[in-house]
């Protein structure tokens, strides 16, 4: 009697029990998904900042070892700029482009001809994928202009 009564109430879930459930996920749904691709592209566009800057510290190095050997920036090879890449260890830019600042008459040593003042780093064509330092400012829009005195600005070789 036991197991025949068993049987007959173990009937499953009713299709009203099913479709309340499939509710409840799809409004979970709703409300999680945008958050975790806000999330997203808040992690893409912090990760083009330090791709960013990694490009201006590389090339800054490169440029002090270059002030060090007493060379001048105006002349900087291929092997020079694909050395700044590497340094860098950025991948898949479509776009980098690293501006030197002109010595001032007053500048016995050429010491400001070593600056880096201006880097464009750019990794798809979306607006979001780009940065740029003009002038001791970072900013998701290109303002070479404030970028004063730049006498070099290289084009460094993409992958």
């Amino acid at each position: 009697k036991f197991m025949k009564k068993m049987k007959n109430d173990n009937k499953g879930f009713t299709l009203v029990e099913l479709i309340v459930v499939l509710v409840i996920l799809a409004i979970l749904a709703a409300i999680l998904v945008p958050a975790l691709l806000g999330y997203i592209d808040e992690a893409k566009q912090k990760q083009i900042v330090l791709e960013g800057k990694s490009v201006y510290t590389a090339a800054q190095a490169w440029a002090s070892e270059m002030y060090a050997k007493d060379l001048t920036p105006d002349n900087i090879k291929k092997a020079d700029a694909e050395r700044i890449i590497k340094m860098a260890d950025v991948t898949g830019a479509t776009s980098i482009k690293v501006g030197f600042v002109a010595a001032k008459d007053d500048d016995t040593n050429k010491h400001g001809k070593w600056t880096v003042n201006y880097v464009e780093y750019k990794k798809g064509t979306d607006p979001s994928e780009q940065i740029f330092l003009a002038n001791n400012t970072w900013s998701g829009t290109d303002d070479q202009s404030k970028a004063k005195n730049i006498i070099t600005i290289f084009p460094l070789p993409t992958n």
